[in-house]
C-alpha cells in the first residue's frame, strides 16, 4: 500500500505542503499549468530552492495582485468546477474547502453557505489547495498518516483581531488530532494546512511502519532559529506484520429493498468469500429510512462479490476502498468437555496468553440435545476450556 506521513514537527501550511510535494518528485508543471486551468492567469507560481536550518527544501510562493474580494464557498467551488481540472482533483478540492467553511460556520456561528472566505478564500489559498489536491492525486496514495503536530504558540493577527494559537479555525479542524505547543511562539499550523490535514489523513496520530522512499520538505516563509520551519512528507509502502492485511471494503446504500430478502443476501455473500458482510441502519434524504450494505473481503473476490451485489439487491451502484485488517492468532480446535465435544476456537492474545471461546452452534445443539438454557452451556463450556473452574 502506497502511503504519505506528514511530519509536522514545524506546523504545517499550504505552501509548506506545495513544496514537500514537489520535493518528493512531483513536476512542478502540476502547479504551473494550474493559473491557465483554473481561468485565473494573473496568478504566478514562484518555486526555488532554499536553506531552512541547512535542510534544503523547496519554497512555493504564489503572486498574485492584490484584491478585495471575500469569496463564498459556492464562489469557489465555480471556480474549481470550471477549471480544466480532472474529476478526481476537483472533488478533493472542494472537500478541502468545504472542511475550511464547516470550521468558519462553527466559529461565527452560522451555515457555511452564508461564510465570507476572508483570508483563506484569496487567490493564494485557492492554489494551495487546489495545488496540494493536484499533487496528492498525482502521487496516486492509497492512505495517509500523521503523528503530533507542532502548532507553535502566543497570539496571531487575524481578520477580526489577535487570536490565540492555535486559531480558531485550525483549532476546530484539528479536533481529533494530538498537538503539541511550541517550538516556537508563532503560528505553525495555518487554517489551510489544518483544512488539508483534517481532509487527506486516514487516520490521525499514528505513525506507521514504512519503507520509505523517498522524504520531501517543503519551505515555509519565516525562519526559526529554535527549529528548521519545514513540513517533511515521507512517501513509502506500508510494513505490514505478521496479524495485519490489506482488505477491501465494498458499500452501499439502500432505500428501496425488501427486508426479506437480506438474510438470504448476507449468506450468499459469506459463502462466495466476503470475510464479513452486514447490515447498517441509516437515515437517507426525504427522511428515509435505509440500510447501508457492508463488505469486507480479500481484492480478488470483489469481481464475484459485485455480481451478487447487482444481481440480489436495487441498488444501481457501490463505494469501494481499502482498508487494513488487523487480527489475532487463532485456530479452530476440538475439546471434550463435561457436556459434550465442542469445536472451539483457540487464539492467542498479543500477550502470548491462549483464550479458548466454544463454537455458538455446537452450544445451542448440545443445549437442545439436553434440554438446557444455552447460556448455561456456553458459560460451563468456556469456564471449563479456559480452566476458570477449579
Amino acid at each position: 500500500m502506497k502511503i504519505l506521513n506528514f511530519d509536522c514537527f514545524s506546523g504545517i501550511s499550504g505552501d509548506m505542503t506545495l513544496g514537500a510535494f514537489l520535493d518528493l518528485g512531483i513536476d512542478e508543471e502540476v502547479l504551473l499549468s494550474l493559473p491557465k486551468k483554473l481561468k485565473l492567469e494573473q496568478v504566478i507560481f514562484e518555486i526555488k530552492k532554499v536553506i531552512k536550518n541547512g535542510i534544503s527544501s523547496t519554497k512555493v510562493d504564489v503572486i498574485f495582485p492584490h484584491e478585495h474580494v471575500h469569496r463564498h464557498l459556492l464562489d469557489i467551488e465555480k471556480i474549481i468546477d470550471n477549471g480544466d481540472l480532472s474529476n478526481e482533483v476537483k472533488l478533493l478540492s472542494k472537500k478541502i474547502f468545504t472542511k475550511l467553511a464547516e470550521a468558519e460556520a462553527h466559529v461565527h456561528g452560522t451555515t457555511i453557505d452564508k461564510i465570507h472566505f476572508h483570508e483563506v478564500g484569496a487567490l493564494d489559498a485557492i492554489f494551495d489547495i487546489v495545488g496540494a489536491a493536484s499533487c496528492f492525486i498525482a502521487l496516486g496514495i492509497e492512505a495517509a498518516y500523521v503523528g503530533k503536530i507542532s502548532v507553535g504558540g502566543g497570539m496571531v493577527k487575524m481578520a477580526h483581531g489577535l487570536y490565540p494559537v492555535p486559531a480558531p479555525a485550525t483549532s476546530f479542524l484539528l479536533e481529533g488530532f494530538a498537538i503539541s505547543y511550541g517550538p516556537v511562539e508563532k503560528e505553525l499550523v495555518t487554517p489551510t494546512g489544518a483544512a488539508i490535514l483534517a481532509t487527506l489523513i486516514t487516520e490521525p496520530n499514528i505513525r506507521p511502519s514504512l519503507t520509505i522512499q523517498k522524504s520531501g520538505f517543503g519551505a515555509g516563509t519565516i525562519t526559526h532559529e529554535e527549529v528548521p520551519n519545514v513540513l517533511r512528507i515521507n512517501i513509502g509502502e506500508l510494513v505490514l506484520d505478521e496479524h495485519k492485511n490489506e482488505a477491501l471494503m465494498i458499500e452501499t446504500n439502500i432505500d428501496d429493498m425488501n427486508p426479506q430478502l437480506y438474510p438470504n443476501l448476507i449468506d450468499k455473500l459469506l459463502k462466495a468469500g466476503a470475510n464479513d458482510a452486514y447490515l447498517t441502519p441509516i437515515l437517507m434524504k426525504k427522511g428515509r429510512p435505509a440500510h447501508t450494505l457492508s463488505i469486507l473481503c480479500d481484492e480478488q473476490n470483489e469481481s464475484n462479490l459485485l455480481n451478487i451485489i447487482y444481481q440480489e439487491t436495487t441498488t444501481i451502484g457501490v463505494r469501494s476502498y481499502k482498508v487494513i485488517k488487523s487480527h489475532l492468532k487463532r485456530k479452530l480446535i476440538t475439546m471434550e468437555t463435561l457436556l459434550g465435544k465442542f469445536q472451539v476456537k483457540e487464539i492467542i492474545l498479543p500477550d502470548n496468553s491462549i483464550k479458548r471461546v466454544p463454537e455458538f452452534d455446537d452450544c445451542l445443539k448440545i443445549a437442545n440435545e439436553k434440554n438446557l438454557a444455552v447460556k448455561f452451556v456456553y458459560d460451563k463450556v468456556f469456564s471449563e476450556i479456559n480452566n476458570l473452574e477449579h
